[in-house]
């Protein structure tokens, strides 16, 4: 016995929600991404300081299971307010790329 669920669901053609062009999707996810990763960076070097381990030291399990969004939320702060600069190197490689082709 097989069971078809596509003669179910009316088909629609028009969409109320406008597609945004490619060059405008492009642009912002780079710089988010950039931001993320300088974000990563700067909560692995915390934890590899010993941060984290310093936030669970006399705190037991409530403190460790915490102490990590803690660290995230400092390297946040840190990368928003002394970015390493990445996304400025991502630029100058992506033109010098540019020119290349």
């Amino acid at each position: 016995m097989t069971i078809s669920f596509s003669s179910a669901l009316p088909v629609t053609t028009s969409s109320a929600v406008p597609i945004k062009p490619a060059a405008d999707a492009d642009a912002a996810p780079d710089a988010e991404i950039v931001k993320k990763f300088e974000q990563m960076l700067w909560a692995e070097m915390l934890t590899h300081a010993g941060l984290e381990k310093a936030f669970t030291q006399s705190g037991g399990e409530a403190a460790s299971a915490f102490s990590r969004y803690i660290v995230e939320a400092i390297a946040e702060d840190i990368s928003e307010k002394h970015p390493l600069g990445l996304s400025k190197e991502i630029d100058i490689e992506t033109l010098k790329a540019g020119e290349g082709s």
